[in-house]
């Protein structure tokens, strides 16, 4: 039978169905009537014939498929296959296993479908499939072969489509296989080489995706596509001044294709060349001057290449036209910050809202600190921590080191204990509770706090490192203080505080031309007032007074009033 005979014996067989649920009468009285769906009436029916055998599978089949239970209407689909010469339904089961991904199915329904209409590439193409997901690549292989050979001259076509067909496949291995298998078997079509490229790009093979899209670009060098391809697979296999050099060229040819223009700004910006990415997103913004996604990567990028009145100007008009709201008044605030404009800052972190408001409310608490309103900026890390308590940690360790910094150690340490007790064992909690006991030489304290965080990781260099400089500057147990800051500098060599640390156990141990080496490395990676006041020292020592002073006067530029660099300056120049 025909699917158009099919159709019509379905069509009376539905009708006759709805006529018969009409005449059905409900009993009177309390009793109910439970309506049963059509394929549980359809599954209480004597088993048929053969002939209606068919019919039945298949109204089983559309009413299943009609309520979304797939499963079901493919195993019908199956049965009717396996009862009827039509590729129809052969075709039908075979889609639907292909969507279910029921792979033992759909190669019988694929097979099937190709034995009844050997002709039809759909069919073949749906065989292939279900190799692939089968894992038998060779199998795959033939019947793609086939597809294209049978295709004459639209091969190339039917290579596109297949290629468009596999991408969709999870197994990108095997499907970059099977593409260098068809540039194999057809070297000279330009299709099957950008079926590969295309494969080995999402297979992250970008060097092989770059040559096969040469390859295919001597057979026709003006394809905007391959040019594309080949660009992109010489960016990600690290050859970044080539793709620049091909994406530029493509910007020439095309010059009106804004988003091949942002494509180019972002790879400039990733190679580093900020001037010539910031070049190529003004010019975007010249084209679309209200585009969000423009406004935000420069904004990001003028604020990135030190221009924050130029990026203040961008991430306003955003907040104006209601795009990116949240992270760009998030941003001003930063801005606000860069340019010494306290009350601009608050003002926009006050706003803030969605995701970013914990950040913008602990920002804000570090602006009014540094304003000098300590108290105001305590109560905004309080409500913080009362709205949000899964943030709690980050506000106390942000309120303890206020009090650190302006040197109201005991009240530090007041916050971090009733932290403690909040997050017993938190090791960021214990680091800095450790530091502030440091800085008042508490050196027990100190000890404890740092040994309990490397009991929890041992190799957790800034611990060590904490440790070991609190024992070669404030005890006489230089060697052991010298042997921990030892293991942080194996771990971290390039650290300056960690160089530091190293020049100055040396230092106490003796070892001066070695202290001279780490302290002159700190100093170069971190000009900073402690490490000044240490390499000073060293100099001073070694009797080379000159030096010694300049960079004292160069650290008191620095930080005039750093503690380490005035008791210094003391001891050796009253």
């Amino acid at each position: 039978m025909d699917m158009v005979g099919f159709c019509r014996i379905a069509w009376c067989l539905a009708a006759a169905l709805a006529l018969a649920a009409c005449a059905t009468v409900a009993p009177q009285g309390d009793s109910e009537f439970d309506a049963v769906d059509d394929v549980q009436i359809l599954d209480r029916r004597p088993l048929p014939a053969a002939e209606d055998d068919l019919l039945y599978q298949l109204m089983v089949a559309e009413f299943a498929g009609a309520r979304g239970r797939i499963n079901e209407a493919l195993e019908a689909y199956m049965a009717a296959m396996r009862l009827s010469d039509d590729p129809e339904i052969a075709s039908r089961a075979a889609r639907i296993a292909l969507y279910a991904d029921r792979e033992e199915e759909g190669l019988e329904a694929a097979r099937r479908w190709v034995e009844l209409d050997p002709e039809d590439p759909a069919a073949r193409q749906a065989l292939a499939l279900m190799f692939v997901r089968a894992g038998r690549p060779g199998d795959a292989r033939r019947h793609l072969r086939e597809l294209v050979l049978h295709a004459g001259d639209d091969a190339g076509e039917m290579v596109s489509g297949l290629s468009a067909a596999l991408a969709r496949e999870e197994d990108r291995g095997m499907v970059l296989t099977l593409m260098r298998n068809l540039s194999r078997d057809f070297p000279g079509l330009v299709e099957a080489q950008r079926a590969l490229a295309q494969a080995a790009l999402r297979a992250d093979e970008p060097a092989e995706a770059a040559e096969a899209a040469a390859r295919a670009l001597e057979h026709n060098p003006d394809d905007r596509q391959l040019r594309t391809i080949y660009g992109q697979g010489l960016l990600e296999s690290g050859q970044e001044e080539a793709a620049i050099q091909v994406f530029q060229q493509l910007m020439a040819d095309y010059p009106d294709d804004g988003d091949l223009r942002m494509h180019l700004a972002r790879l400039l910006l990733q190679a580093g060349r900020d001037e010539e990415a910031l070049a190529q997103f003004e010019q975007l913004l010249d084209e679309r001057p209200d585009d969000a996604g423009v406004l935000y990567a420069a904004g990001l990028l003028t604020l990135e290449a030190g221009r924050p009145e130029q990026a203040r100007s961008h991430f306003e008009r955003l907040v104006d036209l209601g795009e990116r709201v949240d992270a760009s008044r998030f941003l001003l605030g930063r801005i606000g910050e860069q340019t010494n404009d306290p009350e601009g800052a608050e003002r926009w972190y006050r706003l803030v809202e969605g995701e970013q408001y914990v950040d913008a409310q602990l920002r804000l608490a570090i602006v009014m600190d540094d304003d000098g309103r300590n108290d105001e900026a305590r109560a905004v890390l309080r409500d913080l921590r009362r709205r949000h308590p899964d943030e709690s940690v980050r506000t106390y360790l942000i309120e303890g080191d206020m009090l650190r910094a302006a040197s109201r150690y005991e009240e530090s340490m007041r916050v971090y204990d009733r932290a403690l007790i909040e997050h017993p064992g938190d090791l960021d909690l214990l680091y800095a509770r450790a530091l502030v006991a440091v800085y008042s030489q508490d050196v027990d304290q100190a000890e404890a706090d740092l040994r309990r965080v490397l009991e929890s990781e041992p190799d957790h260099a800034h611990a060590l490192n904490a440790l070991g400089y609190t024992l070669v500057d404030l005890t006489d147990r230089t060697q052991e203080g010298y042997e921990l800051i030892r293991r942080a500098y194996e771990q971290e060599p390039q650290n300056a505080a960690i160089l530091d640390s190293m020049g100055w156990a040396l230092y106490r141990l003796g070892r001066h031309d070695e202290a001279l080496e780490y302290l002159r490395r700190a100093y170069e990676l971190m000009p900073d007032a402690e490490i000044g006041a240490h390499l000073g020292e060293v100099l001073w020592v070694e009797g080379r007074r000159d030096e010694a002073r300049d960079v004292w006067r160069e650290a008191s530029d620095l930080e005039p009033d750093h503690p380490v660099l005035r008791e210094t300056l003391e001891r050796f120049e009253p």
